[in-house]
């Protein structure tokens, strides 16, 4: 059992985290020209610092001590169509056991695959797509599917092409090597 003092410091930190999301949402909606939400605001520093803190989910994120200035710094130059076009798919695609949290986190039917363009890490391809509630990482080439960098996956074909339709409309894709 915790103690309340360790209780109440949480409690602070998740606060300070969420004021944080909150004023980023209204800077970066102002200043892109574009509504941003908060859940964008968490999703594009989420992946800004999932490499760097070896994040795997993203409550991790939650144990993060920030400032709101330090945390501006880290999404300056976040490009926000990768938290802005998501795609969705049927859940079916994926081995339910291979996803973490699985009702818990998919608040619809489908999976939300994030792209993430810009990685500071490449693997496996670039772009790539991230269902990261799993901390599964998808390879626009192939449908091979990694969770820290080990395959544990390989998608069916047509769903694959599916993602790369939805996928192309927004962004340069890998040629496919299925």
């Amino acid at each position: 059992m915790i103690s309340e003092e360790t209780a109440n410091e949480s409690l602070k930190k998740i606060e300070n985290l969420d004021l944080i999301l909150n004023k980023l949402s209204v800077h970066y909606s102002e200043v892109k020209k574009i509504a941003i939400s908060r859940e964008d605001i968490f999703d594009a520093i989420f992946l800004s610092l999932k490499d760097k803190f070896e994040w795997e989910y993203p409550l991790d994120f939650w144990d993060l001590e920030i400032k709101y200035e330090e945390a501006k710094n880290v999404i300056s130059n976040f490009d926000f169509k990768t938290v802005l076009f998501k795609i969705a798919t049927d859940e079916d695609i994926i081995p339910k056991d291979l996803l973490t949290h699985y009702k818990v986190k998919i608040k619809s039917k489908g999976l939300i695959w994030l792209i993430h363009k810009n990685d500071a890490d490449p693997f496996p391809s670039l772009p790539h797509a991230h269902e990261y509630n799993s901390g599964i990482k998808l390879d626009f080439k192939n449908g091979n599917c990694y969770r820290k960098k080990e395959l544990i996956f390989t998608i069916k074909k047509k769903d694959l092409l599916e993602i790369r339709k939805q996928a192309s409309k927004n962004f340069d894709l890998p040629d496919l090597q299925y």
